[in-house]
C-alpha cells in the first residue's frame, strides 16, 4: 500500500509577532527543549530500561530483515521473525541506515560492523538498485534491487533514504568510501525534474505514465523532502519552494493553531532527522511545537470518541491512544485524527484500532504522553503486542484483533524517536551535515527569540 499517494487526495522578531497574531498563546512554550526530560528518563528506574529494551528490539528488525547480500531492508515481516517480505521499502532502508549508526554509537554493535552494514547497503543502492535520475523506487526487490509492486520512483521515499545516508555519513565520517557513496546517492538526484511550475514537487515517476500528476502541495511529511531538495548539492530547487505549498488544514488545540494532517507519521518523519526545536520557519511557525500540538490534539480527539461512544471506543484515552497509517483487521488504513476543529467522528473507518508507532514515533516530541501509553500497552497486553521487534504494527483490544506483522518504517520511526529523546542520537549527527545546515539557511529559518 502506498500510504503517501493517499495524501494527494486532498527575521525573528517579526516572525514572533506573526505567531502571536494568530492567537497561538504563549510562544515561549515552543522553545522548551527536551533535555531535562531526557535526563529525567535516564535516571528513572522504569522508563529508561523500557526505552532501551524497546530500541534494541526495534534494531533487531533491521538486523534480521536485511538481505545478507544487498543489505536492503524488508518492507515488513512477521512479528515473530519467521518471515519477511521479498520486497524492500526504500524508506525503511533510510531508517535502517540511521539505525545502524544509532546501534554503533550505543555499542550494540561495533563501529566496524555498523560501517560494514552501511557500506553494503549504500554500495548496492548506488551501483545496482534501479532508479530514475537518482529517484529510488518506493518498493524494490530485496535481492535484485529492481522495481517491485508497480511502484513509483518516489520523491519522498528517496528523501527519507538520503536522510538516513546523511546520518550514517556523519556517524562513520572517517570511512571515506562510505561517505563518498552517501554523497553520490544524494548528488545524483535530479530534483528539478520533479518540480512543477507552481514550485511544488511531484510525488514521483512511473514508466507507464511518466511524472505523476500528484504533487506535494499541502502540509504533510513533505517538509523533509522540500528541505533536502533545497539543500541538495546538485540540481537543487529554489529556496522559494519552501513557501510554495499550502499550510492547511489549520486546526486548534487549547487556543494554539497547528497545521494538520491526521495520521501522526507526517508530523514525525521530518522531526526524526531535522531538529526543528530551536528555529522558526520563514512562514512564522515553529514546526516542533506544531508537531507537539498534533499529538496532544489526537489524544483529546480519541478521548472525545470514547466519551461519545463508550461501547465502541471506551478503551481510548490518555492511557491508550495512537492512530497513524497502519494495518487493520480490514487491510491497510490511512487514518488518524482530528480531522476538523470541534468535531470527533470516526472518520476513515476508525474502528478502535491502536497503532503503537503513533506514540512510538512521537517519543521525542511528547515524551510524557507517549511513555504513558506505550508502557500501558506493554504492561496490559504483554507479549501479545510486544515481542521480538517491539510492538506489533497495530491491534484492536475491543475486537480482539492483533496484527501479525511489524512494518519497517513504523519500527524505524520508533527507534529513531526514542534515540532522539534519550541522547539526540539522530539529531546531533544529522544536523552537522552541510546539506542540513544549508537547507535551514536557504529556506529562511531563524533562531527562536529568547
Amino acid at each position: 500500500m502506498k500510504r503517501r499517494l493517499l495524501l494527494s487526495a486532498f527575521a525573528a522578531a517579526p516572525l514572533l509577532a506573526a505567531h502571536r497574531l494568530r492567537g497561538d498563546g504563549d510562544f515561549s512554550m515552543v522553545s522548551a527543549g527536551s533535555r531535562s526530560t531526557m535526563e529525567d528518563l535516564m535516571m528513572n528506574e522504569n522508563s529508561y530500561p523500557f526505552l532501551d529494551d524497546l530500541r534494541r528490539r526495534c534494531y533487531l528488525y533491521f538486523e534480521e530483515a536485511a538481505d545478507p547480500q544487498t543489505g536492503l531492508i524488508a518492507d515488513r515481516g512477521h512479528a515473530d521473525g519467521s518471515s519477511f517480505s521479498t520486497y524492500a521499502s526504500s524508506a525503511a532502508c533510510g531508517f535502517g541506515l540511521a539505525a545502524h549508526g544509532v546501534a554503533a554509537n550505543n555499542g550494540w554493535i561495533s563501529k566496524e560492523e555498523g560501517a560494514s552494514r552501511v557500506r553494503k547497503m549504500l554500495g548496492f543502492l548506488v551501483n545496482e538498485a534501479q532508479h530514475e535520475r537518482g529517484l529510488i523506487y518506493h518498493f524494490v526487490d530485496r535481492i535484485t534491487g529492481q522495481r517491485a509492486l508497480d511502484s513509483e520512483a518516489s520523491t519522498i521515499d528517496t528523501a527519507l533514504l538520503i536522510a538516513g545516508a546523511m546520518h550514517a555519513s556523519q556517524v562513520f565520517q572517517d570511512d571515506r568510501e562510505l561517505v563518498e557513496m552517501a554523497d553520490t546517492l544524494y548528488e545524483r538526484v535530479d530534483w528539478r525534474w520533479m518540480l512543477g511550475d507552481n514550485g511544488c514537487l511531484h510525488m514521483g515517476w512511473q514508466p507507464e505514465i511518466g511524472r505523476l500528476p500528484y504533487q506535494w502541495d499541502r502540509f504533510s511529511e513533505l517538509t523533509i523532502l522540500v528541505l533536502l531538495a533545497i539543500g541538495a548539492p546538485s540540481s537543487a530547487i529554489p529556496p522559494s519552494c519552501w513557501n510554495a505549498w499550502r499550510r492547511e488544514n489549520v486546526l486548534h488545540h487549547q487556543g494554539e493553531s497547528f497545521v494538520s494532517y491526521p495520521p501522526l507519521f507526517v508530523h514525525q518523519y521530518p522531526q526524526a532527522f531535522f531538529d526543528f526545536r530551536g528555529v522558526v520557519s520563514s512562514d512564522g511557525r515553529n514546526y516542533w511545537r506544531n508537531s507537539q500540538l498534533a499529538h496532544l490534539a489526537q489524544i483529546e480527539f480519541q478521548q472525545s470518541l470514547a466519551d461519545q461512544s463508550p461501547k465502541r471506543f471506551g478503551h481510548y484515552g490518555e492511557d491508550l491512544w495512537g492512530l497513524t497509517s497502519s494495518d487493520s483487521s480490514n487491510g491497510y488504513r490511512d487514518w488518524g485524527g482530528p480531522y476538523e476543529d470541534g468535531q470527533a467522528q470516526p472518520d476513515r473507518g476508525i474502528d478502535g484500532t491502536v497503532v503503537p508507532s503513533a506514540a512510538g514515533g512521537g517519543l521525542a516530541i511528547a515524551p510524557e504522553q507517549t511513555m504513558r501509553t506505550l508502557q500501558y500497552q506493554k504492561n496490559t497486553f504483554g507479549e501479545s503486542v510486544y515481542g521480538r521487534y517491539g510492538f506489533v504494527n497495530a491491534f484492536n483490544p475491543r475486537r480482539g484483533w492483533i496484527g501479525s506483522d511489524v512494518i519497517g518504517i513504523d519500527t524505524g520511526i520508533t527507534l529513531l524517536s526514542a534515540s532522539n529523546l534519550l541522547e539526540e542520537g539522530v539529531w546531533q549527527p544529522f544536523m552537522q551535515h552541510p546539506a542540513a545546515k544549508r537547507a535551514f539557511r536557504l529556506a529562511g529559518f531563524q533562531p527562536l527569540a529568547a
